[in-house]
């Protein structure tokens, strides 16, 4: 009806042209030129008719597909021009409009949206991951075109390219600006360190991570459920969430399912988990002849005599002089990861749903499985996630959101626990031992077969990882959390409502199983032959039976309420949105000062014009019950804009550009992670009295740290230009500057008042930090005939800048922090090593400790002839905190067979080489490495690049100095992997839709300078491991 009347309208409109250049032809003209432009007009006007007439009356027939080719059904198809003419997809993804054959359509389907260009009456539109709107925050979504700010995402199909267990670890490299640092620890302890544009801050600089809108961490997810990631970093962005948003905010938006499909997704991978690096120590006869070079050095007699130098090199002797290699002793060569999943989504009429299942283990590096039938102390991780999305249409206008996920977890570990912890509770813990027992110090066993050891190391690693018994945390967790959204269009057209809750519990249990062991020394003497004679065995320890103690942990519970509402209206080639919110977090966990309340009122609005210009802006009004009553508040605003540049005239015909977008931003934000109570009077254990005939004690209290006056929330102004652009159609390019000016940091007033005073200094509002840098990106993706291939990469630059941090006074300028980065690292500038008893007397005098030739000769930075604290300097750059962190990822696919591979680095990094027996050889009868193969002697004076062994306390050598300092650059191979999809031909007949194997590898290796360690983990730590997996996935 309406194509009729159109071309009545139009044939009317041909009739009245006719009409009027008749006349004008038949006027009376003195030239002829006036005869021939109505004449020309005419025709042109006829076929500039005739055209439009056709493309109006055009009948296009559009098919809507996946990235995986299969047909999408239900999705809205409308004109450009006329959104009037729409249409939604059937089963096979069909659609036939009566548009113009020549122009453009936008296809909306499950948060994708795409524009796509139409020349013929057949078109096929593919519905890409990269065509999903965008969240910019509290569930505000974008296209592409209208995002104004330098948010960046990454998708489930580049996520599950890591095989990591934990799913933060497959976020190394993957956003610009999201610098990811790797920490070794357990199966169940490996959470990465985030940095969002580096450090802005000098106090917490803890980002806020969001699952589905709700505070949650990554590590609680299965990376299967995972849909996308996205890193908010923008001023505009941030400013939404008011008080918390300073550091950045990561959204995490897990799968749904779609309408009119039904799928099943099956994967299983294997996994080969082993150290990337292990520190080689020395055998027992380089551990001997290496003390007695430290004990003549030191002026001493030798401790081992050329018998036992004999013995240890031998190995005749193992119980007298044994050569226990206790790395190899107690861990095994590597340990296995298994991860099963299963999926199943898709949607019907009205309800869309998405259920997953998720498996997982790890066997670590300690097996003792076998060992004790009463219990079993290796090194395990086991976790099963759930988890279930459903989205339910109630009625036309209204939809309900729920979802249901958790995990229950155990882990297992020796009792004397693999390392150390925050509070120093496992001095004696398995992996210190591995490192400092030297190798000629006691046999695992001895000649008895009692557990080896003495007094002065206790602690025999094997021992502690097979007889000390298990401890086994348990946990579990449940998250839900609802949405019900209202149209209420039928009230006002556009408007819209929104109300979501969520509940977390958290809750753990101990288990452990506790036992000691006995352990002895046996002692030698010799006989006139030289042989060892055994004396009488000294014992150590108990051998007690395994007790039992169960106990509950921690309990945490968070609710979080959200209330919205929305508004978009579109006239003529305006469209304007808008969003009003409310929104409180109770979080409450056990214990004293451990409940925390957040409230949020947010407005944002979003405007364009002409698909071209944008503009956003936003205010929220944010506060938390952790700050005073009369500064819990603080008020955000931010704006941002964006220009599309390629589609001005002088540029929309272009080759070369198909897409070029500027951007820009402002906005305000803040930080109030702090120490609870700051505000208060604090009060220390003071003193016991004794009162009373029966002199009863009580314990008295004195005052502690003062109160902080006026204390209030950190403060975050940032600004931000970029632009986007695309060029040749295969080439994406992306590049932002950006600043971040902190102020009102919480910082003591220490460095400011006199320590006269008698007590803790009180904390205030001081601290000022500079930080800025850039970032950008780049991706060329192409095809030549069959082969796919890609290369691009990503990088983020930023320096920060200590403004005021109220430092205590420093006598030498070129001690002070401030105006220096954040984590700078100081320390002495060596000068190489003393070469003899002259050169010391001629030197300045060092005050630390009696120094020896071989010893570090030190710069007298202020020129007073003494080498004290007052000579450190400033000595290259931050430690885990690169100024550069970048990416580079290339791969290939041809005739289903492909490459992936991830490089990531990081630069302009400074660490501190100070472990004990790896760096520092034999401090406090400790181990030595091959590192000190460089160490200073008479013989090597001009070639040593480390100090003299010694066996004395030296706090001359070991102290922080530019020869402990070295270069934290590193190159690291984080993910590698061969594929192969099987042709469709072949999975159709087996009813699927896909069906692939791969191989991978993770942490394959690193290029950096420190070699003997892991530049990302430099201690006594559970090792960083490199992983290789096999694996298969089949979609259904």
């Amino acid at each position: 009806m309406n194509q009729k009347i159109t071309k009545q309208l139009n044939e009317a409109k041909m009739k009245n042209y006719l009409t009027a250049i008749e006349a004008d032809h038949f006027q009376d003209y003195t030239t002829t030129k006036k005869i021939g432009f109505g004449r020309l007009m005419f025709f042109m006007l006829l076929l500039i008719n005739t055209a439009t007439v056709c493309a109006q009356n055009a009948s296009v027939k559009i098919n809507v597909v996946d990235e995986f080719q299969k047909p999408i059904a239900g999705a809205m198809v409308s004109s450009i021009p006329n959104p009037e003419q729409s249409g939604m997809t059937d089963k096979e993804g069909n659609v036939t409009l009566e548009i113009a054959s020549i122009g453009q359509i936008k296809v909306l389907f499950n948060q994708r949206e795409k524009i796509a260009s139409i020349n013929s009456n057949s078109v096929k539109i593919a519905l890409l991951n990269s065509d999903k709107r965008v969240n910019s925050g509290f569930g505000i979504t974008k296209s592409s075109d209208e995002i104004t700010t330098a948010l960046d995402l990454v998708y489930s199909d580049k996520l599950e390219k890591s095989s990591l267990l934990n799913p933060s670890e497959s976020l190394y490299g993957k956003l610009k600006g999201l610098m990811v640092m790797e920490n070794a620890g357990e199966p169940w302890n490996r959470e990465p360190s985030f940095f969002i544009r580096g450090l802005g801050t000098t106090g917490n600089n803890r980002i806020l991570v969001l699952v589905d809108g709700f505070e949650r961490s990554i590590s609680s997810l299965a990376l299967q459920d995972i849909d996308n990631v996205t890193v908010l970093k923008d001023g505009t962005d941030l400013a939404k969430y008011g008080l918390r948003g300073a550091n950045g905010v990561i959204l995490v938006t897990t799968k749904r399912g779609q309408k009119n499909t039904f799928n099943v997704d099956v994967s299983y991978d294997r996994g080969w988990n082993m150290p990337t690096r292990k520190p080689k120590f020395l055998d027992s006869y380089g551990y001997a002849n290496a003390v007695n070079q430290a004990s003549a050095l030191d002026g001493n007699a030798p401790v081992y005599s050329d018998l036992d130098l004999r013995d240890f090199k031998s190995g005749l002797s193992p119980y007298s002089h044994p050569n226990v290699d206790w790395w190899d002793e107690t861990l095994k060569d590597y340990g296995i990861t298994n991860n099963l999943n299963t999926s199943f989504y898709g949607g019907g009429k009205s309800i869309n749903y998405f259920a997953s299942l998720n498996y997982q283990n790890e066997r670590g590096l300690i097996d003792n499985s076998n060992l004790d039938a009463r219990y079993d102390s290796s090194v395990k991780y086991d976790r099963l996630n759930f988890r279930t999305n459903l989205d339910i249409e109630l009625t036309k206008s209204t939809k309900f959101y729920v979802d249901a996920s958790g995990y229950i977890g155990g882990q297992s570990e020796p009792n004397a626990r693999l390392r150390n912890n925050s509070n120093g509770d496992f001095p004696n813990n398995i992996m210190n031992g591995i490192y400092s027992i030297p190798a000629a110090a006691f046999p695992v066993k001895t000649q008895n077969g009692e557990w080896g050891g003495t007094n002065i190391y206790g602690n025999n690693p094997v021992a502690a990882a097979t007889s000390t018994g298990v401890s086994k945390p348990n946990y579990r967790t449940l998250f839900a959390n609802g949405k019900l959204v209202q149209d209420l269009s039928s009230w006002v057209k556009g408007l819209s409502a929104e109300l979501a809750v969520a509940y977390d519990n958290y809750a753990s249990f101990f288990e452990n199983r506790t036992k000691t062991y006995l352990y002895e020394n046996v002692p030698y003497t010799r006989d006139s032959n030289g042989n060892v004679v055994f004396g009488t065995p000294q014992q150590f320890g108990t051998d007690a039976d395994l007790s039992y103690s169960d106990s509950f942990g921690d309990q945490v519970r968070q609710a979080t309420g959200i209330a919205k509402i929305n508004y978009e209206t579109k006239w003529n080639e305006n469209h304007l949105s808008a969003s009003a919110l409310f929104q409180e977090d109770k979080r409450v966990n056990d214990g004293q000062y451990n409940t925390f309340l957040h409230q949020n009122f947010m407005g944002s609005a979003s405007y364009s014009y002409k698909n071209r210009y944008y503009i956003d802006g936003v205010l929220s009004y944010s506060g938390t019950d952790i700050l005073p009553k009369e500064n819990r508040f603080g008020l955000f605003p931010a704006v941002s804009a964006g220009w599309i540049i390629n589609r001005e005239n002088f540029l929309k015909n272009s080759k070369i550009i198909n897409f070029l977008k500027l951007r820009g931003s402002w906005g305000m934000s803040g930080n109030d992670i702090m120490s609870p109570n700051l505000d208060e009077q604090a009060f220390n254990a003071g003193g016991t009295y004794y009162f009373g005939v029966n002199n009863t004690s009580n314990a008295g209290i004195r005052e502690g740290r003062l109160a902080a006056n006026g204390l209030t929330y950190e403060s975050s102004e940032k600004m931000n230009v970029g632009l986007t652009m695309e060029m040749f159609k295969d080439l994406s390019i992306s590049f932002d500057a950006f600043r971040d000016k902190r102020t009102d940091i919480i910082v003591s007033t220490g460095g400011a008042v006199p320590t006269l005073i008698g007590v803790g200094a009180a904390s205030e509002n001081a601290g000022e930090v500079l930080n800025k840098g850039f970032e950008g990106s780049i991706m060329w993706k192409t095809q030549a005939g069959k082969l796919k291939y890609f290369i691009g990469g990503n990088f983020t630059y930023a320096k920060n800048e200590i403004i005021n941090m109220n430092e205590e006074f420093q006598p030498f300028p070129y001690q002070s922090e401030t105006g220096r980065p954040i984590g700078q690292q100081f320390g002495l500038q060596s000068l190489g090593f003393f070469q003899n008893q002259a050169d010391i007397d001629n030197s300045p005098k060092q005050l630390f400790s009696v120094v020896r030739p071989g010893d570090i000769k030190y710069k007298d930075q202020n020129g007073d002839k003494v080498i004290d604290e007052f000579d450190t300097v400033a000595l290259g750059y931050s430690n885990r905190n690169p100024e550069l962190y970048y990416a580079i990822n290339l791969g290939f696919e041809m005739e289903g067979f492909g490459m992936d591979m991830l490089l990531q680095g990081a630069a302009n990094e400074t660490v501190y080489l100070s472990t004990k027996s790896v760096f520092w050889p034999l401090v406090g009868q400790n181990n030595i490495s091959e590192f000190s193969a460089g160490a200073w002697t008479p013989e090597t004076a001009a070639t040593a690049t480390l100090p003299r062994l010694t066996m004395l306390a030296n706090d001359n050598n070991y102290r922080r100095n530019d020869i402990w300092l070295t270069s934290g650059n590193y190159l690291k191979m984080r993910q590698f992997e061969l594929y192969y999809n099987f042709p469709q031909h072949l999975t159709k007949k087996v009813k699927m839709d896909k069906a692939k194997l791969y191989a991978r590898g993770m942490n394959v290796f690193s290029i950096d300078d420190v070699k003997v360690a892991d530049p990302e983990s430099i201690g006594v730590n559970y090792p960083t491991l490199a992983s290789y997996h096999l694996g298969i996935k089949l979609e259904f």
